[in-house]
């Protein structure tokens, strides 16, 4: 993978003023159609056509592959409405003075349903018009009705984004398969920011499958309560963490892969119960096998490759977590009581090479019954190929649920069936 030195990435930042024409050059031609509250305005960039988005999606609508779609501002998907998208569809995301973004609301769905040679691309008009940077828009929000441990049951998403939460753990918010979301993550203020994926209170009839988030400004994915189940989840380069929960999510996760640019990033998962009330109901407590965290040594002490904190549960299998600045795993005193009854463990993983010379870190840290798990092999070393996992001594995670895939091995991608190929954008 190629990536930009330091000083490279300077000059191309200094450059962006001189030739970033952002949607300033973005010509309005006429409005297609009026569907309720939605315009769809036809608009030019030179030589290539838009069909431009701006209100509320408030009846069913299709964005087909034969079309260029542009986001201007926020947009939102109604309850009972349901937004398609055909596989190989582009969407733009406006670059100006407001924050575009894609939220559908409690009730509504998105069916973003792509295919491994033609994955749907969420990405910046900037990747056209200059160079695209984190955070040029807000990404994709997904609101639902299953629980969440905060007051009242349900809260306002980030960024006056939707409300989520309630009581249906079988909510269905859509699909989304074969997805790439790229520079996203806006930050709208203090403590107040979009990420590239945000999935609140979430049920677990959702689908999610085969999704990257590339290159955004906060988290890749943030689980925000809920029940969603998660497999072939890809976050790359992002700036903040790679995964994030709280608010008591209790889903299930399989095959997760992680890499930190080496400029960027801070845990690839930071897991909360809730900040606020470590003791809130329910208790944050997925269950996660088969995942691939590699960081970026940046001297940075932020940059952790699993952080369990403020009153998290949860069960982790066949893990790899390596290339941290600091521990692999660290374990705060909230969460380290369920260390011991093994309401929160790490098995059959392999965590090296983490704090590399420093003498007062290591690959983990308040977890001394992870390291004397005999399933876990902290002192093995191997040589990683890429995200492909190791043939070791592996749990089989389907004895938990029929929902697992059957594995024998260690890490994200199976060495036999590289699920990455094709489809997935990587670190450049």
């Amino acid at each position: 993978m190629r990536r930009l030195k330091g000083y490279s990435k300077l000059i191309i930042m200094l450059l962006i003023s001189v030739i970033d024409f952002s949607c300033n050059d973005l010509d309005e031609v006429a409005v297609i159609e009026k569907i309720g509250d939605l315009e769809i305005i036809e608009v030019k960039l030179g030589n290539l056509t838009f069909s431009e988005l701006r209100g509320t999606i408030s009846q069913n609508l299709t964005l087909s592959s034969d079309r260029n779609w542009l986001l201007d501002g926020g947009i939102f998907v109604n309850e009972g409405v349901t937004l398609s998208i055909e596989p190989g569809t582009k969407i733009y995301a406006a670059f100006n003075e407001k924050t575009a973004f894609l939220s559908i609301q409690r009730g509504g769905r998105l069916l973003a349903e792509g295919t491994r040679s033609q994955p749907i691309v969420f990405t910046t008009i900037r990747k056209l018009t200059s160079i695209p940077q984190p955070g040029d828009w807000g990404g994709i929000i997904l609101n639902g009705r299953a629980p969440i441990n905060v007051a009242g049951g349900e809260i306002q998403g980030e960024g006056d984004t939707g409300l989520y939460g309630g009581t249906d753990t079988e909510d269905n918010s859509g699909i989304l398969r074969y997805v790439i979301v790229e520079y996203a993550g806006k930050q709208l203020g203090e403590e107040n920011e979009l990420n590239s994926i945000s999935l609140n209170g979430v049920g677990r009839s959702t689908v999610i499958e085969y999704v990257e988030a590339l290159y955004g400004k906060d988290d890749g994915f943030e689980f925000f309560g809920g029940t969603v189940n998660a497999r072939y989840i890809v976050s790359l380069g992002n700036g903040d963490d790679a995964f994030d929960w709280t608010y008591g999510w209790s889903g299930y996760g399989q095959f997760w892969v992680a890499q930190q640019d080496p400029f960027k990033g801070d845990r690839a998962i930071e897991a909360d119960n809730n900040g606020g009330d470590i003791n809130a109901l329910p208790f944050s407590d997925p269950v996660l096998s088969n995942i691939t965290l590699i960081g970026a040594k940046d001297a940075d002490d932020e940059n952790i490759g699993i952080k369990l904190r403020n009153g998290t549960r949860g069960h982790i299998y066949n893990a790899i977590v390596t290339n941290f600045s600091n521990h692999g795993i660290d374990v705060d005193e909230a969460s380290a009581v369920f260390v011991n009854d093994k309401t929160l463990n790490v098995e059959h993983s392999i965590v090296f090479a983490n704090a590399v010379g420093d003498v007062n870190a290591r690959d983990f840290n308040n977890a001394d019954a992870f390291l004397n798990d005999p399933s876990n092999l902290f002192n093995s070393e191997p040589v990683l190929e890429g995200f492909i996992g190791i043939a070791a001594g592996s749990f089989d995670p389907s004895t938990i649920d029929q929902w697992f895939t059957p594995v024998t091995f260690i890490g994200a991608v199976d060495p036999m069936d590289d699920w990455t190929a094709l489809w997935l954008d990587t670190l450049r």
